[in-house]
């Protein structure tokens, strides 16, 4: 009969791998959605968002497949399969560590207010280009609650009426006179937006940060344990064939 503690790490290692396996699958599957989404809002897309989705993407599929390869070492008790198993997860939890430090230095170092302050005046002054950068704040000010860079002033500022996706009863009704009355009554009370775009943004974008750092840790943690648990299995595993040859070979001499 196998000792206790192997089939103990066999069950835990099991299960840790499985979570692993379905968080990779939901974060390939959260990337796809949002590459198609972005797709559709080519505007909205740039260079760092595409390559933050490949990563996590490929993230997400390396720790599928290592996921797949720490059930397989553990439910066969297969020393070579854990080994790999344990050296997979070291090289994901080393690159999460220099991806996530390189991203915490960017993102304090480069900031995005520049150019949303381009964006803002290039929708009150270019009209060439006057639809595309009114879609695009439209969009924004209606998704995130909020009304220019600064706040509303800055429409006052550059002599142009606060637009209706600042109102947030006017906005989502076709054009029409209800729309209209809607509009003119949040005007008139001035019940629309306060807050600017950039600090919703800045919110928003602390929120998200928040909740990847704290999933990160997580799992990161989750993916040294699974280490530790991989090689200690593997170990055990040599030592306890090593004892059973031993006792074989010294009961045949007997």
């Amino acid at each position: 009969m196998k000792p206790r503690s192997i089939r103990c790490m066999k069950f835990f290692l099991t299960l840790f791998n499985v979570i692993c396996i379905v968080f990779g699958l939901i974060l390939m599957a959260i990337c796809v959605i949002n590459m198609r989404d972005k797709k559709n809002r080519p505007d909205q897309q740039s260079a760092l968002s595409r390559g933050v989705l490949s990563f996590l993407l490929t993230l997400g599929f390396c720790l599928a497949v290592t996921g797949v390869l720490g059930c397989v070492g553990a439910l066969r008790e297969h020393v070579k399969v854990l080994y790999v198993h344990a050296c997979f997860f070291i090289f994901l939890v080393s690159v999460e560590l220099v991806v996530g430090v390189g991203g915490a230095v960017l993102s304090a170092w480069v900031g995005g207010s520049n150019e949303l302050r381009m964006q803002f005046y290039k929708n009150a002054t270019v009209e060439d280009e006057v639809s595309k950068h009114h879609n695009f704040w439209d969009s924004l000010q209606s998704e995130n609650k909020c009304c220019g860079v600064d706040g509303p002033q800055d429409y006052a500022i550059l002599h142009r009426d606060i637009p209706a996706s600042c109102c947030a009863r006017a906005y989502p009704l076709r054009e029409g006179g209800a729309r209209r009355h809607l509009y003119a009554t949040c005007i008139s009370e001035r019940t629309y937006y306060k807050a600017g775009c950039e600090e919703a943004l800045r919110q928003k974008k602390t929120m998200k940060g928040n909740i990847f750092i704290s999933t990160g840790i997580v799992f990161a943690l989750l993916e040294i344990f699974c280490i530790v648990l991989a090689l200690w299995m593997a170990r055990t595993i040599r030592v306890e064939r090593r004892k059973l040859q031993q006792n074989l070979q010294a009961h045949f001499e007997t």
